[in-house]
């Protein structure tokens, strides 16, 4: 983490320092106080203004990502590991990468320390290491890369965007949330240099537009700006509520640039995506009807071939569903019922169930077919897997 190269616009510019050094060594240059804070945030007594910021931050993270359980998370530059203990205590998978070993250390212990379990037969689970970002050794791994109040530090950020994005399996997504750089002379500036000058870190924020140049140019798609606008308005404060609607239509408008850069893109489908998400699934006899007549089972196993974890939960956006379907003449499905998988699968593992559609729903179609679905992404036949077509007994 040198200091970043010339001629990248859209940024506080560096003071030249050498940056890793600064951030390997932040934490033992912090007073006691500082060190503590590390320890609880973002709880502190008594709290300070960066409770109500992480509080809102996570929620956002996970409404926006809507992930399912055990879900594999990229906490990039995750520093004490606030953001990722509660992502772990959510049922995801997190792995927290940052360059300090202090700071692995201190997000180590506090996963530690979680109270087990966090749900019904379910371990918090989560890894940490201590590597440049640069230096991600994954590929087609994570179904999302959250970087909260971190890419500042990264001196060569198309560099980084690209790294990131090949850790992601296609389909998934990065959340960016960030302070978007201050005004030139302004008091915001001045705290950022002597942070530098302190710290010997890079604080280098980013102008709005140019953060989404950078993250589209890296190879991301579907790029979606936010602005936050968490604030209770009384019900008969009309002015308030007028001033909010004023503040975001301003927003939209361009006419004022917001205080934070807050952006969700999409690594495309593409190469790797059928290594990455794939499955075999065969299964012993017809669809039949169940005793009451009003279902047509099949009994299935479904085999999860490529190196992906299958999350399950009831969220929607990159769960795995098992997609029951009637093939038209056109090449087309006529969707039946989702399915919902028992558990998550790892890579490697079977699972053996009774699959059910409505009859009424099947009509009279002589044969349905059976696909896996990573929800708001795609079927897995789009991505090489073969789905089971099965004949229908009456």
């Amino acid at each position: 983490m040198t200091s970043r190269p010339e001629g990248s616009p859209g940024r506080l510019p560096s003071l030249g320092q050498d940056h890793a050094a600064g951030h390997k060594t932040y934490v033992e240059q912090l007073t006691e106080g500082g060190r503590l804070w590390l320890r609880t945030k973002p709880f502190y007594a008594p709290p300070t203004e960066e409770l109500t910021l992480c509080l809102r931050t996570f929620a956002h993270i996970v409404e926006q990502l809507g992930l399912g359980l055990r879900a594999q998370v990229l906490d990039v530059g995750c520093g004490p590991g606030w953001l990722s203990e509660f992502l772990a205590r959510c049922g995801y998978w997190v792995t927290g990468i940052d360059i300090s070993e202090d700071m692995v250390a201190i997000a180590r212990e506090r996963v530690a320390a979680i109270e087990r379990p966090i749900g019904e037969g379910i371990e918090p689970v989560a890894e940490f290491h201590a590597m440049p970002v640069r230096e991600l050794p994954w590929s087609d791994r994570f179904d999302a890369a959250v970087l909260y109040d971190t890419m500042h530090h990264f001196d060569d950020e198309a560099a980084t965007l690209e790294v990131i994005l090949t850790t992601l399996v296609p389909g998934g997504r990065i959340y960016i949330r960030e302070g978007a750089r201050p005004a030139p002379g302004s008091e915001g500036e001045r705290q950022l240099i002597e942070e530098m000058e302190l710290y010997g870190t890079l604080e280098s924020p980013f102008d709005p537009a140019y953060i989404e140049q950078v993250v589209a140019k890296a190879g991301f798609t579907d790029v979606q700006r936010f602005v936050e606008i968490d604030e209770l308005v009384e019900v008969g404060d009309v002015s308030g509520m007028f001033n909010r609607m004023r503040e975001q239509f301003s927003f939209r408008m361009g006419r004022r640039a917001p205080e934070t850069n807050i952006l969700i893109a999409t690594k495309p489908l593409g190469g790797g995506a059928a290594a990455g998400f794939s499955a075999e699934i065969t299964a012993a006899g017809s669809w039949r009807p169940n005793e009451d007549g009003r279902q047509l089972v099949l009994d299935a196993r479904i085999r999860n071939t490529g190196d992906a974890f299958w999350p399950t939960g009831p969220f929607g956006h990159g769960v795995v569903t098992i997609g029951p379907y009637v093939p038209l003449p056109d090449g087309s499905r006529r969707e039946l019922p989702r399915v919902a998988l028992p558990r998550a699968v790892p890579p490697g593992e079977e699972l053996a169930l009774e699959l059910a559609v409505p009859r009424h729903a099947a009509g009279d179609a002589n044969e349905i077919a059976v696909d896996c679905v990573r929800e708001g992404i795609a079927w897995f036949s789009d991505l090489g897997s073969s789905p089971l077509v099965a004949p229908v007994v009456r």
